[in-house]
Parts: C-alpha cells; structure tokens; sequence
C-alpha cells in the first residue's frame, strides 16, 4: 500500500501547477486499492506509526467519494464459501485465531514437499512451475526454501558472486566494514551475494528495468540461459509472451536506513522467486501455495493477502505449528 506521503506529494505538485488550493488542484483523482492489505512498512514502527502512514487516516481521504466492488473475480462461482470465508478474515470478524478446513493441514510439515512433490523436476515444465508458490513471513526464510527447490532441480548450478563496496571515501567506513563483511549482508529488496541459479529456474527482478516492457519490481521470470555477464529470461505472463530479455548486472544500494553506512552492490537484479514473502507476492494470482506460518503473521492482513493468491480452499496447504492461525487485522483502517 502506497504511504500518505506520496499522496501528499501529488497534492502539492497539482496546487502548485494549477495555482489552486483545492485538494489535488481540483482535479478528478481515481484511486484502486483494497485496505485489507499490507501497510506501508515502517521500520521498527509502532502499530500507531504504520496505521498513520495509511490515506484513508488523513483529512483529504474525507474528500473522497468510495465505491465498492461487490464481486470478487478471482474466485470461481462453485467457491463463494472461500470467497466469503476470506472477507470476514480480511476484515478481522473472525477473531484473532482462526482455523483453515482439515485439509489445508498436511500431515508432513515440509512446504517443499507439499508444493512440488507431484512434481519430477527432470521432466517439469516452465508452464506447470509458474503457477506454483511457496509464501512466507520473512525474507530469510524465503531464500532458504528457494535454494532448497534449487537443489531438487536438475542441471548444473552457476553462482554469480556480487561486488561489494562502501559508498563515500571515509577511511575509517573502509576499515570498519570489511569486503567480507558486506558480503555476508542481504539486506530486503536486494539480491545476494552468491546467487545461485541453474536453467530453468524461476526468478523475480528486484528493480524496474523495462516498465515499458513490464519488466518491472516484482516481475517472475524463467531463466532460459546463464553467462558471465549476463541471464537470458522470458517472462511469466499470461499472454503467451516468448520473448527473451538479457538481465545485465548493475549497481545496487539498498534503501534500508537502519545501516550506519551506505554500501553498494554490482550484481544481477533478481533473486529466486519459488518462494517469496507475502508482502512481495502481494497482487499476484497463483494455481497452488504452500502458506509457511512458522513465524506467524505481523503485520495487518498479511494471512487475508496470503490465503487471497489462490482462488479455493483447494489450492492452499498451510505449515504451521499450530491449526489455529494469528491474524493480525487493524480495524481502524478498514
């Protein structure tokens, strides 16, 4: 979900070039968007601080007229149960602990095996592997399943090692932080520093390379090729696309501002995307999931984002301790 600064940024930017006070410069401003969704992230912030970063708590949101969609499109007319199972989650109506059908629960707690045991890897197409996910709470978790999968898939690994460096000439940052030491960091939205992958494999891109193209944050890819310097990909989309897109290697600076320097890293943009956090798969449509709630949920309507990638019942299997399942849901911006 887009922060209330942007919004902001936009209100000042029209008053400006039209010279007129009122909201948005008194143009028609249309807006999509479902606030049974992730918040903005604030690093380390208070429930108050994330509810605050939200629109819909700032006065211009009272400037607005709101229609609703009555019909959910991504589920099939025989799964209206799912459809309203998943709105009251979403909206928090089913308390704070609830239970998926029996069947969600495997009996063999292994997100690898509940996704891709059906699957033989020697003879696995790209068309039955891109419909399939495994999702989670953490970025360290994701990579660990996504390296797990790579190593079920046949054919010779290739790992591409980044190059890392300080950003700024200040001797004392040269000596703190050490090459090795910057390689052991992966911070949220960059890539590692061994990255590891083999033909085949599917890929998600980590920065806009093409918009016009759709090669976008958050775009899958099939990766067809791997060189020195660059991956030969096709993209994952429903329009048939067989086009093939080179992935060079470039300069990357993370934009966590928890670090006490600034480092950058020249390495391809992508990361493996077999798995990925909720958050990342937020707006997507899959056929199957594996939910990982090992960690549970944290954040505001991370499971109805979860659980709402899939069109039924039948297309999810939960991991999780315990058969009841948190869900965290803010109230106050719904």
């Amino acid at each position: 979900m887009t922060h209330v600064h942007a919004f902001l940024a936009v209100d000042r930017l029209l008053k400006d070039l039209t010279k007129c006070d009122e909201p948005f410069g008194g143009k028609i401003i249309l807006l999509g968007g479902d606030f049974r969704q992730v918040l903005p992230v604030i690093l380390r912030g208070s429930r108050s601080l994330t509810v605050s970063s939200c629109f819909k708590k700032h006065r211009l949101w009272s400037d607005f007229f709101v229609m609703k969609l009555s019909e959910n499109m991504r589920v099939f007319d025989s799964e209206k149960e799912f459809a309203s199972w998943l709105l009251h989650a979403g909206e928090g109506e089913s308390g704070e602990k609830i239970q998926l059908p029996p069947f969600c629960y495997p009996e063999i707690q292994d997100p690898v095996q509940q996704l891709f045991s059906d699957i033989d890897f020697k003879t696995v197409t790209p068309e039955e592997l891109k419909g399939r996910a495994i999702l989670t709470v953490t970025n360290d978790l994701s990579m660990q399943i996504n390296n797990r999968v790579l190593e079920c898939m046949p054919g010779n690994e290739v790992i591409f090692e980044s190059i890392d460096n300080i950003v700024g000439n200040d001797p004392q940052d040269q000596l703190a932080y050490t090459e090795e030491f910057l390689n052991s960091l992966t911070p949220t939205g960059m890539p590692p520093h061994k990255l590891r992958l083999k033909p085949g494999a599917i890929i998600m891109l980590l920065r806009n390379l093409v918009p016009s193209k759709g090669l976008c944050n958050g775009t899958r890819l099939i990766v067809i090729q791997l060189q020195k310097n660059v991956i030969v990909a096709k993209k994952i989309s429903a329009d048939n696309n067989n086009e093939s897109y080179l992935i060079p290697r470039i300069p990357l600076i993370p934009s966590d501002s928890n670090m006490p320097f600034q480092f950058k890293r020249k390495q391809f943009p992508i990361r493996l995307a077999f798995s990925m956090t909720i958050n990342k798969a937020q707006g997507q449509t899959f056929d199957k999931i594996c939910l990982d709630l090992t960690k549970p949920v944290f954040s505001h309507c991370q499971l109805y984002v979860g659980l709402s990638r899939v069109r039924s019942f039948d297309s999810v299997t939960v991991v999780s301790p315990n058969s009841e399942i948190y869900n965290c849901v803010y109230r106050e911006v719904l």
